[in-house]
């Protein structure tokens, strides 16, 4: 069996600009928008979870960074509240994500659901670490070319 030269394969199939680009078609397209939907919602859920006293201003910056709308008015109002509650049990937390996945999807705004644990330590515990489990719903929007939360809710 013969086979054409390769660069005859190239020539007989040009691509946008010679090169086949990343998202160069609509399903690559879809599947960039996807995964940037559910990488922000993960992103934004560490944040969300993760605590220590001693750093909370870095770590409430950290997650107003990656929200909007109501959601970002409703954190930003209990950081203070946050905060004391933290400094007062000294508490640390780490949060990780499990699993993620989408549930509805369009062109501006993303449904994710989250599994999440947090690894807490704090006055509560006597100052050993507990493992806590979370599920969440984030309600993500693009604003401009970023994935941000706009509502966070926990599920059962």
């Amino acid at each position: 069996v013969r086979r054409p030269p390769v660069i005859g394969c190239l020539l007989a199939f040009p691509s946008k600009g010679g090169v086949a680009a990343r998202g160069s078609t609509p399903a690559e397209e879809t599947a960039q928008e996807y995964s940037d939907a559910t990488r922000a919602a993960s992103e934004a859920t560490v944040a969300f979870l993760t605590v220590d006293h001693k750093r909370m201003d870095e770590l409430t910056e950290r997650v107003l960074d990656k929200t909007t709308g109501e959601f970002k008015k409703e954190y930003q109002s209990s950081i203070k509240s946050l905060t004391d509650a933290a400094v007062s049990q000294e508490s640390v937390s780490t949060g990780n994500v499990e699993e993620v996945g989408l549930g509805d999807v369009d062109a501006d705004s993303a449904s994710v659901f989250v599994a999440a644990g947090s690894t807490v330590k704090n006055k509560g515990t006597k100052g050993e670490v507990e493992d806590r489990n979370w599920r969440m719903k984030l309600t993500m929007v693009k604003e401009g070319d970023r994935w941000l939360v706009s509502k966070l809710e926990f599920v059962g």
